[in-house]
């Protein structure tokens, strides 16, 4: 039995030896960890998006055989398209707002928080995170609901403590559609940007607070001074992940308003899918796309600028 069990033994071992001089080999590193994680790459995001390109210059209706080039012809309608001029200032609207609430609120629920003048913070954390495990169609469902006119929670709770006069057409007014939605989408995803708050706020020494405290600094000054220049990482992070969270919002305006009223929720992403799948122009509709990625891009290009330069400060 020893002797069984010292062969098994030996035999492990020369196993896991040759397996780390096979990894160790430089053709395994080459194929494995520069050529194969390369052609996934050009395969499911490189082709696509040169594919998406080729398809902007061109008219086509998605099932036809031949595909008809017309040139920088989409990009010149594009600038005379109403539609894409609104879904475009509605997502630049979406992404400004939503930003807004996941910096001011989610620092602040962080903060508060981590002050220990919460009991069971733990609990309220999660309980602030269960709705971005949701997805984005269950929450627009679920406040579709909420907000109807005939029967919705929100217009009942608001009859009980007698405010009807702030009963609106949630979902429905073109003035106030637009921000009901930011709101419910900044709502489901706060729950990030405070958890990554969080750990920002933990990995601060604490004796930069005490140093502060013994020189006079106030709460307010140590908010200033202290906290907020340790964030500044988790800030530029933070501020990406909901710049491309806005930039994606497609799920809820499906489902709770399909752009409406009067395109007043319209965004890129859904303008974007109305053009390809229902009125089955790709051509026009891989422009939007094209413009999406250029903006995507040009925004993800300021945001590494801004992390060199603060890796360097």
């Amino acid at each position: 039995m020893t002797e069984a069990i010292g062969l098994r033994s030996q035999v492990r071992e020369t196993f896991l030896s040759k397996l780390a001089d096979f990894m160790a080999n430089r053709g395994f590193v080459l194929v494995f960890g520069i050529i194969l994680p390369v052609a996934v790459y050009v395969v499911f995001v490189g082709w696509p998006i040169l594919f998406n390109i080729y398809l902007s210059f061109t008219k086509w209706n998605g099932l036809a055989p031949d595909v008809v080039f017309v040139g920088i012809d989409n990009y010149i309608r594009l600038i005379n398209d109403p539609g894409f001029r609104q879904a475009f200032f509605n997502s630049l609207k979406w992404a400004l707002l939503a930003l807004s609430i996941h910096l001011g609120i989610g620092l602040t629920l962080s903060i508060l928080l981590h002050s220990g003048r919460v009991d069971f913070p733990a609990f309220f954390r999660s309980l602030i995170f269960l709705p971005f495990t949701m997805s984005l169609v269950t929450v627009g469902l679920m406040f579709s609901l909420i907000l109807s006119p005939g029967f919705g929670v929100l217009d009942a709770l608001l009859r009980g403590v007698g405010l009807e006069g702030l009963i609106r057409t949630w979902l429905g007014d073109y003035d106030i559609t637009i921000y009901v939605l930011i709101i419910i989408d900044a709502w489901a995803y706060l729950g990030i940007p405070l958890m990554m708050f969080h750990a920002g706020l933990s990995a601060i020494n604490t004796e930069l607070f005490d140093a502060a405290r013994v020189d006079g600094a106030s709460e307010w000054q140590l908010a200033w001074h202290v906290t907020l220049p340790s964030l500044k990482p988790v800030i530029l992070i933070v501020t990406m992940l909901s710049v491309i969270q806005s930039l994606k919002t497609f799920d809820l305006v499906s489902v709770m308003t399909g752009g409406g009223p009067a395109g007043g929720t319209s965004v890129l992403g859904h303008y974007m899918y109305v053009i390809s799948f229902r009125r089955n122009d790709f051509g026009y509709g891989a422009t939007i796309g094209v413009v999406m990625l250029l903006f995507s891009a040009g925004f993800a290009l300021t945001y590494l600028r801004g992390v060199a330069r603060n890796a360097l400060d």
